[in-house]
């Protein structure tokens, strides 16, 4: 559990390092629609006590619901005009740290209305000192087009994309459309190999999108043992890890019973930050149900501040490069 909170950037003592880098703002976006509201609870946070990032993604799943339904086109609305709505991908910057019993808000506003498609934006935010804790841009797609009175509604509630939502470091690169079998030609390893539970699943039986992101972090410990880092000796010299951004494309969907397995590796690095690659792939058939890209640094908790990669780190990161098509 240390190592699956740590790589995917539970703050610890470094919260305030990882808001400089981010460069976010506290002051809340004018005209955003409240979609969600909760507080912390002890079993979503790490030893630290502080929020695991896969509840990001389940607090902007559950704005989505309110936002859709704010604009005329709720689940029964849905059901009833015999829609099948979905997620494309999410993307998500990790600006601030929740504690437990922090109060968490979500506000959201369409930013691109399509044919078939809305790009929404979820501001997560800790309502005590009004600061944004993360923001989450998610591609909900139709299998039809929308209906003219939603799409006039989502028009008129459209707001710009804020700067701080928009990617910094991910989104540059076209993962590929992988098989199973792909995986170890391009380089990637296994971190992880498991089975859908229903407890997993919304209503439709489809695997939640905050545990996708789970899995992702599931098996940080093999992915960090296999680049050459000892996490459990970074540990004792107090060297953390930290994702400060990912990207996530559902590519098909994975519901309860089906078998899963995670392939993970290395897509690029500069001598302070880490660019990882994240498959996701139902195993009897080898197809992929999702990938995902996360930016990640390692850290001096006791100083907080970024750590810079020896050349030995370098040189042997270097040669566990993924082998992935640009």
């Amino acid at each position: 559990m240390n190592e699956k909170c740590r790589f995917l950037g539970l703050f610890g003592p470094f919260g305030s390092t990882i808001h400089r880098l981010q460069r976010a703002f506290g002051v809340s976006s004018p005209g955003l629609i409240p979609t969600f509201s909760t507080a912390v609870n002890t079993w979503q946070c790490d030893e630290n006590d502080h929020l695991n990032v896969q509840y990001y993604t389940e607090f902007g799943h559950e704005a989505s619901a309110h936002l859709m339904a704010s604009l005329g086109l709720g689940p029964r609305a849905q059901r009833q005009a015999g829609l099948v709505v979905g997620v494309a991908d999410d993307h998500i910057r990790y600006l601030r740290e929740f504690r437990i019993i922090d109060p968490v808000e979500v506000r959201s506003a369409p930013v691109e209305v399509g044919e078939r498609h809305l790009l929404a934006y979820h501001e997560i935010r800790n309502p005590a000192d009004n600061r944004i804790a993360a923001t989450l841009s998610r591609r909900i797609v139709c299998d039809k087009p929308w209906p003219n009175s939603f799409r006039a509604r989502a028009e008129a509630a459209r707001m710009p994309l804020p700067d701080t939502a928009r990617p910094r470091s991910v989104g540059k690169r076209a993962l590929p459309d992988l098989a199973l079998a792909d995986t170890s030609r391009v380089g990637l390893i296994e971190i992880g190999r498991a089975v859908v539970t229903p407890a997993e699943c919304d209503e439709r039986g489809e695997l939640l999108p905050h545990h996708q992101f789970g899995r992702y972090s599931d098996g940080a410990p093999f992915l960090w043992n296999h680049l050459g880092f000892d996490r459990a000796a970074m540990q004792d010299r107090q060297e953390g890890t930290v994702v400060v951004e990912m990207l996530n494309h559902y590519r098909h969907a994975l519901r309860a019973g089906d078998l899963i397995v995670v392939m993970s590796g290395l897509a690029s690095f500069t001598d302070k930050v880490l660019t990882f690659t994240h498959f996701i792939f139902e195993a009897e058939t080898g197809t992929l149900a999702a990938c995902a890209e996360a930016v990640g640094m390692k850290f001096d908790q006791k100083a907080r501040k970024i750590m810079i990669f020896s050349e030995e780190d370098q040189a042997r990161l270097g040669n566990r490069r993924l082998r992935l098509a640009a």
